[in-house]
């Protein structure tokens, strides 16, 4: 079952250049969090630190949802302990796959 972010959600400098190059900003990423989002658990992954060692990726969520202008996109999310905002690595325009995955049965929503 995939975590659901209710503390919101922040980014940093590289959320910002991750997001640009998608043509997205973080306000989308926080649009899509005020609506209605679904939220799947992202499979999990290994990753090269960059010094040659491997190491289990950080746990992420993925969130779909609607900006306000109603344009679905995916926002890949990192999660903190309970206390902080969920931190936003990267986003982009749902493609078809993630917009069908939307529309279908499945994923979790946050509660108002």
């Amino acid at each position: 079952m995939p975590e659901i972010p209710h503390r919101g959600v922040r980014g940093n400098d590289a959320t910002d250049e991750h997001l640009w190059k998608h043509g997205l900003r973080l306000a989308d990423a926080i649009a899509v969090w005020v609506g209605p989002a679904k939220y799947f658990e992202q499979a999990e992954s290994l990753e090269d630190d960059g010094y040659g060692r491997i190491r289990k990726r950080a746990e992420r969520t993925i969130m779909i949802g609607p900006d306000r202008g109603g344009r679905l996109l995916t926002i890949v999310l990192e999660l903190p302990d309970a206390l902080r905002e969920s931190h936003v690595v990267t986003g982009w325009p749902s493609t078809s796959a993630e917009q069908s995955r939307y529309h279908q049965p499945g994923g979790r929503m946050r509660r108002r």
